[in-house]
């Protein structure tokens, strides 16, 4: 599930996927995006998309999958302090060394 937006993110979620895996794209995008359209073909990778949420019904319904998988704990990156934020958040996000969402406590 890519649902971040990031202009990287949907090329990274199809390159990731196993064989025959299924990407689904929630994310929106100011701007178009190219994707490598062979690799996908040859590995057989299904992309869906979808805008069609309903709150009451997706939320309580996404936060139980968070509570009983790993979904959270894969996809969010590191927990900060906020002093620590540019040197070990801002700066490898913005060398694009970060891995997931970069959590920061106060």
């Amino acid at each position: 599930i890519e649902a971040t937006g990031a202009a990287h993110a949907p090329a990274a979620a199809i390159a990731s996927v196993r064989r025959g895996g299924r990407v689904l794209l929630v994310g929106l995008h100011g701007a178009p995006r190219e994707l490598q359209l062979t690799s996908m073909i040859l590995r057989e990778v299904d992309v869906f998309t979808t805008v069609a949420h309903v709150c009451d019904t997706d939320i309580p319904a996404a936060l139980d999958l968070l509570t009983r998988t790993d979904v959270a704990r894969i996809t969010a990156g590191p927990r900060l302090p906020l002093d620590t934020l540019v040197d070990e958040g801002l700066r490898p996000l913005a060398e694009r060394r970060a891995a997931g969402k970069i959590l920061v406590s106060p």
